[in-house]
């Protein structure tokens, strides 16, 4: 083996351009046991291209004719991880299989050298990487940190995969799609095709993910989407869609290996189509797609088996979090990784406002969210609120035309169209349009209840004025799951249409009132014969309610 080297930023971007340096890389990643899609040098100097705030840093014996060992890694402000950061699902370092304890043993004791007070971070590397020097050296114990995961795999049977679509409730679920229109599962080969679904399959992915773990990836980072676009122009990216109707409702987009795809890229479905469950009927027929293509691995990243993982998992192999760095940083990340442990141990089955504490994943993002939020709140006294009541959801006031011929279908509808803002119907893309500055409840708060309410089959409409969101409305259909009600209270109105505002901007009530007089009309112009319909307003919307009762076609009647 030769002598290994680390080559900091400059040197390294004039390595990459060297044919010799890139024709010894592909061979060492052919060669390499462990080597994963995450660690060619398409995929890494793509990355290095869309993302060029990030720089290389590279650990490697190359000698200008021969290299045995490769790592590449870049830096961040928590140190140094591998190229792609969490769009690569592996990081690890590649050698040949005659050096595979001597090369990274080398490596590691060179950075340190060179950065003695830097760490190190990798998620994941795969379980099939040879770790045995990390067992046997006591060099390397005090200075590195470990935790293994379970990794979901589906390895691809096409009659198993069948059969499930066979099953009672999902050939139920697959005929009411059809009902809907015409059905469609495709693979996307096309890079213009590709570039029509993305930012569909992106919004979908991002408004999800907004509620769940308050990230927005892809709206945060265009270059995201560039970066797959570029990897699929290199044959890297496996893109399918199910559609109704020419309408996405599931996709995915993963980064595609030797024999593989990675959940890793872009996984999707439509909150309006929930009730159907697309997601897992799109996999399904996604798996049947990878064995006809013989493609006989879907790996569903590591972290467990729960949930869609739990029906598609037919295997399970391990993958390993790594850290590496001085004594102090080690010792202090070991301690954090027991704590962390012993909490979700300890949490078990316990719940807080519907989130269950041990679930890290989900309660994390939503305590950093609320007090992120809160502690900017301090510093607004002076700024316009936007009003919202998510957290009290119980209607306070309730109200019907006091136009007796509004159910004997005898009602003269006027004409009312609003002026001032711009209405939109089940456009997700608006929500982006809210400003959380100033704001009384925090992004993911809001997603969270809009993304409920979509799924109990609750109708969204977004009010864009000035370039922003001013107000979410929603039509409730009678057939509607009114997750946001008590039902252990008496409504009257239950069994009857309603309108209610989630959140809007203080000071635009008589915008809002244009909206509900609009929507009132137009609803009513669709039935028949004229249903009654209500409208739902709780009691801190007080400017709001004074104006409803103003109104000449609602009446009181809860107060």
């Amino acid at each position: 083996m030769n002598i290994c080297k680390v080559l900091l930023p400059s040197q390294s971007r004039a390595l990459a351009l060297d044919q010799r340096f890139l024709m010894a890389w592909d061979e060492l990643y052919s060669t390499c046991p462990w080597a994963t899609v995450f660690q060619s040098r398409d995929f890494i100097l793509t990355w290095f291209d869309c993302f060029f705030e990030f720089q290389p840093t590279i650990l490697t014996d190359w000698d200008g004719k021969t290299m045995h060992g490769l790592w590449i890694l870049t830096e961040s402000k928590r140190g140094f991880s591998g190229p792609g950061l969490d769009l690569a699902e592996y990081q690890v370092w590649l050698s040949t299989p005659q050096v595979q304890q001597t090369f990274v043993k080398e490596a590691l004791k060179v950075f340190s050298k060179i950065f003695p007070k830097k760490s190190i971070h990798l998620k994941y590397i795969p379980g099939s990487t040879s770790l045995e020097v990390f067992n046997r050296s006591s060099f390397f114990k005090p200075r590195t940190a470990w935790l293994d995961f379970q990794q979901p795999i589906m390895e691809v049977d096409k009659a198993t995969l069948q059969n499930e679509l066979k099953k009672k409730n999902r050939k139920e679920k697959i005929n009411r799609l059809k009902r809907l229109g015409e059905l469609q599962f495709s693979q996307i080969t096309e890079l213009e095709q590709f570039k029509s679904l993305i930012d569909e399959m992106t919004l979908q992915s991002d408004f999800r993910k907004g509620a769940l773990y308050n990230k927005t990836f892809f709206y945060d980072e265009p270059h995201r989407k560039d970066f797959l676009l570029r990897l699929f122009e290199l044959g890297l990216v496996h893109v399918t869609a199910l559609s109704v109707n020419g309408t996405l409702i599931a996709s995915n987009a993963g980064v595609m290996g030797r024999n593989v795809v990675h959940l890793q890229g872009i996984n999707s479905h439509s909150p309006f189509y929930s009730k159907h469950s697309p997601g897992i009927l799109h996999f399904l027929m996604f798996g049947i797609a990878l064995s006809d293509a013989n493609i006989p691995v879907f790996d569903l990243t590591p972290g467990g088996a729960d949930g869609y993982k739990a029906v598609l998992a037919n295997k399970n192999d391990e993958a390993y979090e790594f850290w590496y760095g001085p004594r102090a940083f080690i010792i202090s990340k070991k301690i954090s990784l027991r704590l962390k442990k012993w909490l979700k141990l300890k949490l078990q089955g316990k719940m807080l406002r519907n989130m269950d504490l041990s679930n890290f994943n989900v309660l994390i993002p939503q305590l950093k969210s609320d007090l992120t939020f809160w502690i900017n709140r301090q510093f607004c006294f002076l700024k316009k609120e936007r009003v919202n009541f998510l957290e009290k959801r119980t209607p306070v006031f309730e109200f019907s035309s006091k136009t007796d011929g509004i159910n004997g279908g005898k009602l003269q509808i006027p004409n009312i169209e609003p002026k001032q803002f711009e209405i939109s119907r089940n456009k997700l893309s608006d929500l982006f349009l809210w400003k959380q500055k100033d704001s009384k409840i925090p992004r993911m708060k809001l997603f969270q209840d809009c993304l409920v309410r979509i799924e109990n089959g609750q109708e969204i409409y977004t009010l864009i004025s000035e370039g922003y969101l001013i107000g979410i409305c929603w039509w409730i259909p009678s057939s509607a799951n009114k997750g946001n009600i008590d039902k252990t209270k008496d409504h009257s109105h239950f069994g009857f249409p309603s309108l209610t505002c989630s959140y809007y901007v203080g000071g635009k009530e008589e915008l809002l009132m244009e909206w509900i007089n609009w929507m009132l009309f137009n609803k009513l112009a669709q039935q028949d014969p004229l249903e009654k319909i209500f409208l739902e307003v709780t009691k801190e919307q007080k400017e709001l309610s004074k104006i409803v009762l103003g109104s000449e076609y609602w009446k009181a009647i809860v107060i």
